[in-house]
């Protein structure tokens, strides 16, 4: 859940205290809901930061952290806006990965005499979902080789599934539809629990073609 700090002499307390990657327990934050980002299907919420809230250190959570997984359609249908500042997740069948290039990054720091332009890694990427939806992906810079990596040791060894966690969505009229967040987004090839996934999915859709598992009861 996206979560901000609501006044600007609070920004330096809260900057020293969280960190990418610690875990931290919060208490006496605010929720409220988001009118200008939000899905059709969904309501979104957001955490609010205020001089109340309190922070400490927390262990490392090894339970089940729920995902915001989006259907490749809402994408289609400009269901998810385009932008926004809410990362998604998405899982899906790699169908075509293209050949690790380069790009021109507006956004890297430079001094003001360098005006040459800065170049990062990117490799494009389509995914499938299991309505035969298929979206455009772009890993950039360290995840792009992370990914290139990984497709040279699992890649056209089968059926290849991916979650991806914390993209943006960019676009939905051609070219790129999601990209990555540089020290944000992440991938996981053949996550755990997608099988299952796959198989519910399966008879969900196609309840003839596979009972031998399901017992209905009235009730």
């Amino acid at each position: 859940m996206h979560a901000f700090v609501d006044r600007e002499d609070q920004k330096r307390r809260f900057r020293g205290l969280l960190h990418e990657e610690d875990w931290r327990s919060i208490t006496g934050f605010k929720v409220q809901l988001v009118n200008t980002e939000i899905r059709l299907t969904k309501q979104r919420k957001e955490i609010v930061l205020t001089r109340d809230t309190q922070v400490s250190n927390s262990e490392c959570f090894n339970g089940f952290i729920p995902l915001d997984l989006i259907p490749f359609g809402d994408v289609y249908r400009s269901a998810v806006q385009d932008g926004t500042s809410f990362l998604r997740d998405f899982i899906g069948q790699i169908t075509i990965v293209r050949e690790l290039d380069t790009m021109i990054d507006p956004f890297l720091p430079r001094n003001m005499w360098n005006m040459h332009n800065k170049y990062i890694s990117k490799i494009d990427f389509m995914l499938l979902d299991n309505n035969g939806n298929g979206l455009n992906f772009r890993a950039k810079g360290e995840l792009a080789d992370k990914f290139k990596r990984f497709w040279l040791c699992y890649g056209y060894t089968g059926t290849n599934i991916i979650l991806l966690t914390d993209w943006r969505v960019v676009g939905s009229d051609g070219g790129i539809n999601v990209e990555s967040v540089q020290g944000i987004s992440t991938f996981d090839f053949h996550p755990t629990g997608h099988l299952e996934v796959e198989h519910f999915e399966n008879i969900f859709l196609h309840p003839t073609s596979d009972d031998s598992d399901v017992e209905l009861m009235d009730g």
